[in-house]
């Protein structure tokens, strides 16, 4: 439409699209709340422990947005993805573990077919020679009189060897699977005897023990010191602060050469004994080591994503050749304090 000073401005039509765009946006909320509610209904199940809090949490999420302003729609991405990540993770250790297990029985299984397929050799063998040789004079001019009653003892003596053949193989398998399972178990506790349960890097102890096999001269020693967790763990629980010491754990071993040895030296301080060839070149690098591991990391409250600011300092020590254990242990102690 037009007048004498130009256009006119169709309200109309204005109102037509703004019928259009807000039309256009509560489409696509119903299908990104339609989309969150069948990741909730086809989420793999896995176990009750890990699938049913995620299809609960992301059922929250969907009802919470129904009814949420534009800003938390926004905000929602970082907390739909942290879900989609923890799910992941969780799967991921879970199906590892089903794999480990299933990796356990065949072995077993493995070493039970073999036991079942030994025997006495020796033994055997010379049985079968006394009850052929049996058989020979049952069968001879001279073993006529006693023939029926020999073969058929013959007869039956071979097949209770037999039996008894199998009970020992069975029962030979046996002890061979308890043995593989107990040395299993054994290896396993060792294992945890020596890692930490939050971080699963190596514990205090391990570390002190390898330090006493280390020569000086052959490796750096990287002192990490993080700050942030105890205020994580009071603020949030101790949960809370186990999984950020498990992602940081997991981001420390993947920035360390894969031979380094790291561990957790206390609470909030982490020591990475590097192989002198890999070890860091000069302070800069040591910095941006430190720079790399310092940042908000992610987790999980009740289907929530917290970020918990860490921050870390890292040092790198190398002692003279001849430096005694106790002497190195020393100096680290004095670095972490």
């Amino acid at each position: 439409m037009w007048n004498q000073q130009g256009p006119m401005i169709s309200i109309q039509q204005n109102l037509t699209e703004l019928e259009k765009t807000h039309q256009l946006r509560q489409t696509a909320l119903e299908c990104y709340l339609a989309a969150i509610g069948n990741m909730a209904q086809y989420a793999v199940d896995l176990e009750p422990a890990i699938t049913g809090p995620h299809r609960q949490y992301l059922s929250n999420l969907a009802a919470e947005l129904a009814a949420e302003s534009p800003e938390a729609l926004s905000e929602s991405r970082a907390t739909l993805r942290g879900l989609l990540r923890d799910y992941r993770d969780r799967a991921a250790r879970y199906l590892g573990d089903l794999r480990n297990q299933l990796s356990s029985t065949a072995q077993a299984l493995r070493e039970m077919v073999e036991g079942l397929s030994q025997c006495d050799a020796d033994h055997h063998e010379k049985l079968r020679d006394a009850l052929a040789r049996l058989r020979v004079v049952a069968n001879s001019p001279e073993g006529g009189p006693v023939r029926a009653v020999v073969g058929a003892a013959a007869d039956a003596i071979e097949q209770s060897l037999e039996q008894m053949r199998k009970q020992h193989k069975f029962v030979v398998s046996q002890l061979q699977t308890e043995m593989h399972l107990l040395h299993t178990r054994i290896d396993t506790l060792e294992a945890a005897a020596a890692t930490d349960e939050a971080s699963k890097l190596s514990n205090r102890r391990f570390l002190a023990e390898y330090l006493g096999a280390t020569p000086a001269e052959g490796a750096c020693f990287l002192v990490l010191k993080m700050s942030g967790l105890a205020e994580a763990r009071a603020r949030f629980g101790p949960a809370i602060a186990d999984e950020v010491v498990n992602t940081f754990g997991r981001r420390l071993r993947n920035t360390v050469p894969k031979d380094a040895v790291v561990g957790r030296w206390s609470e909030q301080d982490f020591l990475a004994i590097v192989p002198a060839a890999a070890k860091p070149a000069d302070g800069n690098l040591i910095k941006r080591f430190a720079e790399h591991l310092s940042m908000p990391y992610a987790c999980m409250i009740a289907g929530k994503v917290v970020r918990v600011p860490i921050a870390v300092t890292a040092e790198c020590l190398a002692f003279p050749p001849g430096t005694s254990a106790s002497q190195m242990q020393a100096r680290l102690a004095e670095a972490f304090q």
